[in-house]
């Protein structure tokens, strides 16, 4: 894996700890592709570290949404850890911080 970022799922769990301080559209594409090959049927909930990113924009926004729309909807549940203000605030004003759980 990278530096960058971690994937790892453990049970029905998909964890993801990114190590990048912006989540734009430079980052996200190799972490969407490391996720094809994580992302598999049995995972049900998403947890997120991301507690070094300073910077989101519309791609890393998608990242979360996209790993979001992947889990089962009846169950689907993204925890954000460690969000930084700045970038709670775009949740916010996207009012994502109704679809994903921040903690």
């Amino acid at each position: 894996m990278s530096d960058e970022f971690q994937i790892k799922v453990i049970g029905e769990v998909l964890y993801i700890s990114v190590n990048l301080v912006r989540l734009d559209a430079n980052s996200t594409a190799t972490i969407k592709k490391n996720l094809k090959l994580d992302l598999n049927p049995t995972v049900k909930r998403a947890e997120v570290d991301i507690g070094h990113v300073n910077f989101i924009d519309s791609s890393g926004v998608g990242l979360l949404l996209g790993i979001y729309r992947k889990l089962p909807m009846e169950n689907a549940q993204v925890i954000l850890h460690n969000v930084q203000p700045c970038v709670l605030a775009v949740l916010e004003l996207l009012r994502l911080h109704r679809v994903f759980k921040v903690e």
